[in-house]
């Protein structure tokens, strides 16, 4: 079984100015500047936009990500455009299980330019070539149209809908659940970098 932080390909040239790199805590002025802008829309789907936000936050936050990928347990990727930090692309690891979670959000000014399919179909390509996942999966608010259309066009498929359950904004929202499933010489998916 392959080891997550034994050999990883990051930082990722993606294509037309992308860039995926590990996540640290020295850039943590970056990312609040990032989360504040985009918390109004972000609240819609991520429960933890509702929270207040802050630097010394942001700044455990970066630092618990980074020991996560130390411990094998998560590949935390910051996404880049021309030098620019636009949004956050990740995969929660369960070697026990041989899965992994994965999310992703961008800036309301990157979206509809392939930015975030081109981000999460990488990490997605390089999650099955490790060879110790079995099964990729992502829950998205069943409302997300957008975040639905880009897990499908990447292969992932449709498994039902988890009704009420994940807090949002000061309710509950169903969760629509995507996998992929890799099977011994199953589909692959490669990454979409150029």
């Amino acid at each position: 079984m392959a080891s997550l932080n034994a050999v990883h390909p990051f930082p990722v040239e993606a294509g037309q100015g992308l860039r995926l790199e590990l996540v640290g805590a020295s850039v943590a002025d970056e990312w609040l500047e990032l989360v504040e802008r985009n918390l109004e829309r972000l609240a819609r789907w991520e429960p933890w936009a509702g929270l207040p936000q802050n630097l010394s936050g942001i700044r455990l936050f970066l630092a618990w990500q980074a020991q996560s990928f130390v411990a094998g347990t998560s590949v935390p990727l910051q996404i880049r455009l021309d030098g620019v930090l636009v949004g956050s692309c990740s995969a929660r690891i369960d070697k026990t299980e041989g899965t992994a979670e994965i999310g992703y959000w961008i800036d309301a000014a990157a979206e509809g330019r392939g930015i975030a399919s081109r981000s999460v179909g990488t990490l997605v390509g390089y999650l099955l070539e490790r060879g110790d996942i079995g099964r990729i999966q992502a829950r998205t608010a069943a409302h997300n149209a957008r975040s639905r259309a880009l897990l499908e066009r990447l292969g992932l498929e449709f498994e039902g809908v988890l009704r009420s359950s994940q807090r949002i904004n000061g309710g509950r929202a169903d969760m629509a659940m995507y996998a992929l499933v890799a099977e011994a010489g199953g589909p692959s998916l490669q990454p979409l970098a150029e």
